[in-house]
């Protein structure tokens, strides 16, 4: 018996190690990687690093970008219900069961399954001062004047944040619909007999039971509105007033070559994703 139960132990440990191993390799020793350039300072041509104690961090409070980067991605959370709210009031108009409901539910879903490269330029057509947007604003008489949407600091990130919230609406409804599809109909057939109406059945029986899948949509989206980079990379290269941390987190890598700086504001941005994650669970998770 002791045999079998070492033996049982000895699988275990096996079966664990190999993706501990991985797990250690590939996420914690990068973060521990890090955390420890973000006190130095890296040269990756001459692959040498000085140790610079607190500077890049003091560096990162006194640049006004990284204020700016902050305050655009708190403005970017505004995408998020939204998004949230429309995809759920989408899931439940195409959670109906009428002829070619299949159809609406696909073309909701394109968006998503497009590449971003494409989404973004194809928005980048439409967003030009000859593009479709502005002809078609000008031929009704809405405007007067071309606005200049990806280069006027006043539209430019609201027209990035319009993309990214035109996108998510799909990938968002297909979760909520599955959440909305593990409801059991009995629920609603008794509220109908009970004499609910609409109104009455959405507020007391989908959205409590919607709640699970709502605390994981609200808690994804605020961290891809907090990480935006490719919408804001592919169609402002971050001017404009469109710098997000992901942005200047590149910019500094990449554009500048000050791995030390680059890896501090990750560590910054880091603890912002953990409180709002905490935030998230605080108001969507489970109550007690």
């Amino acid at each position: 018996m002791r045999a079998r139960k070492r033996q049982t132990i000895i699988i275990a440990v096996l079966f664990l190690f190999v993706p501990l191993t991985l797990l250690c390799i590939f996420t914690y020793y990068p973060i521990i990687r890090g955390i420890i350039l973000s006190f130095s300072d890296y040269n990756m041509f001459t692959k040498k690093t000085t140790w610079v104690g607190l500077r890049n961090y003091k560096e990162i409070f006194q640049n006004k970008y990284f204020y700016e980067a902050l305050r655009n991605i708190f403005k970017y959370l505004i995408v998020v219900p939204l998004i949230q709210f429309t995809a759920i009031l989408t899931a439940v108009l195409v959670n109906q069961d009428i002829p070619g409901i299949k159809f609406f539910r696909t073309l909701f879903y394109v968006p998503v399954i497009t590449g971003s490269v494409i989404v973004s330029m194809t928005w980048r057509w439409i967003y030009n001062v000859d593009g479709l947007l502005n002809s078609f604003l000008l031929s009704t008489g809405v405007i007067k004047e071309p606005i200049m949407w990806l280069t006027d600091e006043r539209f430019a990130l609201y027209s990035v944040m319009f993309v990214t919230f035109w996108r998510g609406i799909g990938y968002y409804m297909v979760i909520y619909l599955a959440g909305l599809q593990n409801i059991p109909s009995e629920l609603y057939e008794a509220a109908r007999i009970d004499g609910a109406n609409a109104r009455q059945i959405l507020a007391r029986i989908t959205l409590p039971l919607l709640r699970p899948t709502m605390l994981f949509c609200f808690t994804i989206s605020s961290l891809a509105a907090l990480k935006v980079f490719e919408e804001v990379f592919l169609m402002t290269q971050g001017g404009s007033g469109t710098t997000t941390m992901m942005y200047l987190i590149y910019d500094y890598a990449f554009v500048r070559f000050k791995f030390g700086l680059s890896t501090a504001t990750s560590v910054v941005f880091a603890g912002i994703l953990i409180v709002f994650t905490a935030i998230n669970f605080k108001f969507f998770g489970p109550k007690r």
